[in-house]
C-alpha cells in the first residue's frame, strides 16, 4: 500500500526487447513451420490441401495478433517503480500469477547494477539490485530495467538522502535539476526524461553567473555533484579531526594527501571497480623516488580541484565513516577550494 507521503518519482515498464524477443519467439517458429508446409505440399502447380493460402496468411496474422496482445497484456502490467521512499517491483507473469517486492531506501545496505552480454550494452538495459539489511530474504532484484546506468544514479542519489530530506522530494525533476548540477549534467538528464534542451536552458538553472554562496552550499551542491557519479558509492565531508588524524597516519611519499589538509573543502569518497580512468598519471618515478601525486578531478568545477588515493593507514580510518562500504570498494580523497 503506498503511504500518503510515498510519491512515486519514476516508473517504467521492462525494455521492449523483452516484449519482442518474447513474441518472435513463437511467433517465427510458428510462421516458419506452416511456410515450410507450403513448399511441401505443393505439387504440380497447385496446394494439395484444401485451406486456400489466403485462408492460411489469415490464421498467421491473427495467431501473430494473439500472442502479441497475450505478451503485451502482461507486460504492460509488470513495472519498476522508484518512489521517494521505496523501490517496487511489481511483475505480471500469467492470468494467475504475479509478483510483487518493495524495499525501502531506509532498509538498503547497498546497491548494484550489471550488463552482461552485448544485447545490454547496444540496447542500454541491465539488472537493477539492492541489498538488504535485512538479509537475502529481503534483497530486490529487477531484471531488464530501460538506461539502467541512470536509474542507477538515481537510486543512489536518493539512497544518499537522509530520510526527510527524502520525503521532501515530489518530483524526479528535483534530484535530475537542482541548482547545484553543472550544465553538461543537466542536458544529460534532459536527454533522459525527454525534455527539450531549450526548456532545460530556460529552467531556473543559472549556468553563467556565479552566484553568493555560503560555504555549506558549497558544500551541500558538490556533495550532491558527486554522488551523481556513477562509480562513487558514498561521499563525506572530512573536518578538523579528520585532518589531524591524517596528517598523523599518511605515508610520507604520499605528499599531495598532506597539500589537501589545508584546502578549504575535503571530501572523502568510495568506489568500486568501475572507477573511471584517471586523468593523469597516479605514480610517478623521480630520479630514483616513487611519488604519488594529486589527479584532477573534472566533474568538479571549483579552483585546485584534485583527488589523491590514501595510503592504507588513512583508507583504514575512513572505512568506519561510511554506512555501505563493501571489502572490495577503494576510498577517494577529493579537495578544492572556493
Amino acid at each position: 500500500m503506498q503511504h500518503f507521503d510515498d510519491r512515486i518519482l519514476y516508473k517504467t515498464h521492462q525494455h521492449i526487447f523483452v516484449l519482442l524477443s518474447k513474441i518472435l519467439s513463437i511467433f517465427v517458429p510458428y510462421a516458419g513451420f506452416i511456410i515450410l508446409l507450403w513448399f511441401l505440399e505443393f505439387e504440380e502447380g497447385q496446394w494439395s490441401f484444401d485451406i486456400s493460402v489466403l485462408t492460411q496468411i489469415v490464421l498467421i496474422v491473427l495467431w501473430g495478433a494473439l500472442i502479441t496482445f497475450w505478451f503485451y497484456f502482461f507486460w504492460s502490467k509488470s513495472y519498476f517503480i522508484i518512489s521517494n521512499e521505496k523501490i517496487i517491483v511489481k511483475v505480471r507473469n500469467g492470468i494467475f500469477s504475479k509478483f510483487h517486492m518493495s524495499i525501502h531506501f531506509k532498509n538498503i545496505r547497498d546497491m548494484a547494477f550489471s550488463k552482461n552480454n552485448i544485447l545490454h550494452y547496444l540496447l542500454n538495459y541491465g539488472t537493477i539490485f539492492a541489498r538488504s539489511s535485512a538479509g537475502a530474504m529481503g534483497d530486490l532484484e529487477a531484471k531488464h530495467i530501460p538506461k539502467v546506468e541512470k536509474v542507477y544514479r538515481i537510486l543512489n542519489a536518493l539512497h544518499s538522502m537522509e530520510d526527510s530530506e527524502r520525503k521532501q522530494i515530489s518530483n524526479i525533476k528535483d534530484i535530475v535539476k537542482p541548482l547545484w548540477f553543472s550544465k553538461w549534467q543537466v542536458k544529460e538528464a534532459a536527454n533522459w526524461l525527454s525534455w527539450s534542451w531549450s526548456e532545460a536552458e530556460n529552467s531556473s538553472v543559472d549556468f553563467d553567473k556565479k552566484k553568493d554562496e555560503s560555504l555549506e552550499q558549497i558544500i551541500q551542491k558538490e556533495k550532491n555533484i558527486l554522488l551523481w557519479i556513477q562509480w562513487l558509492k558514498e561521499v563525506v565531508l572530512l573536518d578538523g579531526t579528520d585532518r589531524k588524524n591524517i596528517f598523523s597516519l599518511e605515508e610520507e611519499r604520499n605528499h599531495w594527501v598532506f597539500e589537501s589538509l589545508r584546502k578549504k573543502v575535503l571530501f572523502a569518497a568510495t568506489h568500486d571497480a568501475s572507477l573511471r580512468d584517471p586523468d593523469e598519471a597516479i605514480v610517478l618515478k623521480a630520479w630514483e623516488k616513487i611519488v604519488f601525486p594529486s589527479v584532477k578531478f573534472h566533474e568538479i568545477d571549483r579552483p585546485s580541484v584534485v583527488s589523491s588515493s590514501p595510503w592504507l593507514a588513512v583508507h583504514e580510518y575512513l572505512v568506519p565513516k561510511f554506512h555501505d562500504f563493501d571489502e572490495y570498494d577503494a576510498t577517494l580523497l577529493i579537495w578544492f577550494d572556493i
